[in-house]
């Protein structure tokens, strides 16, 4: 439950001087005056008169007698069994579900007092309550259905003492799971130290909370914070659902009365279950299951709200909000094409073959024999691969791989006429392949390329994923090229162009070809095949016109091989020209922001994105500080993606305050700001936010879109919102699209827990 509880302020009061106590139907008499005054007044803000109850007077009357004994205003009773205003009710009564209370205190009076005395008496201290804006809030308060009150005079400083109690009654939701909520003890003053300067993280746990295929999933981005959080093995999260039929209209909403729950407990997960179910692919972070939705409440819109269990009890409660978010997409980066003067061919090399030839572990004939169909073409040459895993030992390695290569080439032989056909044959361990695997297993950072150390780690961690890598390091093929002829309107006629330059080495051809493809659209690079890797992709000289075609049609190509591109060529990019530079630190930018768009980025993507420091001294001709280069911006916009996969904050800040510049000093228009704002939320900058949008509230210049980001953002920014404020963002938001703001607030039907927010949808979308 959430219980409302003001400050006071001591108001004084002068009263007749009398002499006696005041009497048991005295005090009844000024509490029927007293209630008249109030609920007059509750009347005319259009709210429900208070009725009385004699369990909230019993709470009143005992902190009357013991404030008036201390002669002091308090509304915390010290070393009693009763300290809290929730404790003196529910010591008679456990189905109020808010409780508030205002106190006073009057000058020296005397008594008996009569009937216009009592009246008078009534009336001051109505308006000193109403003077009081903590006071006055209680007393117009949608939260308070119920008020009663207990006076005690106190005979020494002749002053009464008065207390009011609010309470209003909760609901028993059918359907619990457990009669004494599992356990969970209501929170108590330690839970303040048990959160420590924790609590912003706990309301992010909440907006981190969603159900999927009838599961509440908790996706947290930060594990070692929680590991922070949940200290003991009684530390934990619990569920609580909330239906939509519990925040009706027309009556009021219907919150379990229990200190735990206010919809249905789900049974409370702790510490070492937690985490030791998480699910999350990226080691940094957390999903875990807290929870299945019961029967008796499938196909009901259910919204979860999380409690917080410190040292067995709960310490915090948070209400989710959906709150909009979007990054920015990449500005876009024309290319640089290379275009040399060269006339296209009509023949030449212009088919290219792959025979694939499978060998098990320490053997050196093929599982099977590949099938070879040329269909009579003319062979120009042969490139022979041969290879050996390299979990053997080099000595064992070099017979095997060389055996391999002799029987594929008198295979061929067998099976062509291959007299005078030149035959390069490349038999070797397969460490290149083994390198690029320690890369994406992230392993490249540790052991390097010390062959013997990678021998000694892949014969100790022998799992599935190495037998697999093993198997295709033994993969050998042929690779068969042939010669024919074919016209300019050959569908083929580029392709036929590019491989036969690259057969022949002629690379002004190659840059030829490769810039018509791009120009025409005919963007094939047939990236599966070997040919690739080995003729193209390997020459500095064709890099950047081969970076402009990947990019011209990024989603057309094989990840891994753009991976394997990037990667090979940033590593030594002195070897390149300054255009081709260019055209790969875009490819860059784009493929790992690709690699890292999943909040949950596997360990195989992440380990596929070059670390950001080691590109950054490439960017260092785009940083100029007059004009920003698109190119930089992009560069942050992947780097702070890259860094908030492993929460590394500093980077994740500097990133961030370079995009927020940079998009700040370029905004005109209200959607800028808005596109600006949705950036703060995708980072969870709720305030920045808020104060962004307020500025053009505060003056009138809002358009729709900025009006419901902005409602739906106000309420996170802090607990202590203001709710005149909200309610005429919500105002504003209803001018622009009113079936729009139902529709949200029916969705995200929590908002309705504010009083304000309820009446106005109640008023506004039943109509």
């Amino acid at each position: 439950m959430k219980f409302k509880f003001f400050l006071f302020i001591i108001l004084a009061i002068s009263f007749q001087k009398l002499d006696a106590q005041i009497s048991i139907a005295d005090e009844e008499k000024l509490a029927i005056f007293l209630l008249e005054h109030i609920n007059k007044l509750r009347i005319e803000k259009g709210k429900q008169a208070l009725k009385r109850h004699e369990d909230l007077a019993k709470a009143a009357k005992i902190h009357s007698t013991y404030i008036s004994k201390r002669n002091k205003l308090t509304h915390i009773q010290i070393k009693t069994a009763l300290p809290q205003p929730k404790d003196r009710v529910e010591k008679f009564n456990t189905s109020f579900a808010n409780i508030g209370e205002n106190i006073l205190y009057s000058k020296t009076i005397k008594t008996p007092l009569s009937s216009t005395g009592l009246k008078r008496l009534a009336f001051d201290m109505f308006r000193s309550w109403k003077n009081s804006p903590g006071h006055y809030a209680n007393l117009i308060s949608d939260s308070f259905t119920y008020g009663d009150f207990g006076f005690t005079y106190n005979a020494k400083s002749k002053r009464v003492f008065a207390v009011q109690v609010f309470g209003k009654k909760g609901h028993v939701i059918d359907g619990q799971l457990s009669k004494n909520a599992f356990g969970i003890q209501p929170r108590d003053v330690s839970c303040h130290y048990l959160i420590g300067n924790k609590g912003n993280i706990v309301v992010n746990m909440g907006n981190a909370i969603s159900i999927v295929d009838d599961e509440v999933i908790l996706s947290h981005h930060n594990l070692e914070t929680m590991h922070e959080i949940f200290e003991s093995v009684k530390d934990g999260l619990a569920i609580d659902l909330v239906a939509r039929d519990q925040l009706q209209c027309g009556e009021e909403n219907r919150l379990d009365v229990s200190n735990i729950y206010e919809g249905t407990l789900l049974e409370p997960k702790y510490r070492d279950d937690i985490f030791g179910s998480n699910t999350a692919q990226n080691p940094k972070r957390l999903i875990v299951s807290l929870g299945k939705i019961p029967e008796h409440l499938k196909n009901k819109d259910l919204s979860p709200n999380l409690i917080l269990i410190k040292d067995g009890k709960k310490c915090s409660y948070a209400v989710p909000s959906n709150i909009p978010s979007r990054r920015y997409d990449l500005r876009p980066v024309d290319p640089e094409i290379l275009i040399p003067d060269e006339t296209l061919k009509t023949e030449g090399v212009h088919g290219i073959y792959e025979v694939s030839f499978d060998f098990k572990t320490g053997k050196t004939i093929p599982i099977i024999n590949p099938e070879i169909q040329l269909e009579g073409r003319k062979v120009h040459s042969i490139d022979i691969k041969s290879f050996t895993s390299v979990d053997g030992n080099s000595a064992t390695n070099n017979v095997l791989h060389s055996k391999r290569a002799s029987y594929i080439r008198d295979f061929l032989n067998k099976n062509l006429e291959l007299s005078e056909i030149p035959i390069t044959i490349n038999a070797k361990e397969n460490w290149d392949l083994c390198f690029y695997h320690l890369e994406l297993l992230g392993l490249d950072r540790t052991l390097g390329r010390n062959k013997e150390a990678i021998r000694a780690y892949i014969l100790n961690n022998l799992d599935d994923k190495w037998e697999e890598s093993l198997s295709l390091q033994r993969q050998s093929k042929a690779i068969i090229y042939t010669i024919g002829s074919w016209s300019e309107a050959d569908n083929l006629h580029l392709n036929n162009n590019l491989t036969n330059a690259l057969l022949n080495k002629n690379y002004d051809l190659a840059n030829q070809a490769l810039a018509e493809m791009y120009f025409s659209g005919k963007d094939d690079l047939f990236l599966n095949e070997e040919f690739i890797r080995d003729k193209l992709f390997d020459k500095p000289e064709l890099v950047q016109n081969v970076a402009a075609l990947l990019l011209k049609n990024i989603s057309y190509y094989a990840t891994d091989n753009i991976v394997f591109f990037v990667r090979n060529w940033l590593s030594k990019p002195d070897l390149l020209s300054e255009e081709a530079q260019k055209n790969l630190l875009n490819l860059y930018t784009i493929t790992s922001r690709e690699l890292l768009r999943k909040w949950d980025s596997s360990v195989e993507d992440f380990s596929k994105v070059l670390h950001p420091e080691k590109v950054e001294p490439l960017f260092e001709n785009y940083k100029n500080k007059d004009k920003v280069s698109p190119l930089f911006l992009n560069f942050h916009m992947s780097s702070i993606e890259y860094f908030g996969q492993i929460n590394f904050s500093p980077k994740i800040n500097e990133s961030f305050e370079f995009i927020t510049n940079y998009f700040k000093s370029a905004a005109k228009s209200v959607k800028d700001d808005t596109d600006l704002s949705l950036f703060f939320n995708s980072w969870s900058m709720y305030t920045m936010t808020v104060d962004r949008l307020m500025e053009r509230f505060d003056i009138g210049k809002m358009d729709e879109n900025s009006a419901f980001v902005l409602a739906k953002t106000f309420v996170a920014k802090t607990k202590d919102y203001d709710p005149e404020i909200l309610l005429n963002i919500h105002k504003l938001s209803i001018s622009f699209n009113k079936d729009r703001w139902c529709k949200w607030i029916n969705k995200d039907f929590q908002n309705l827990r504010d009083d304000g927010v309820k009446n106005l949808f109640c008023k506004t979308c039943n109509n």
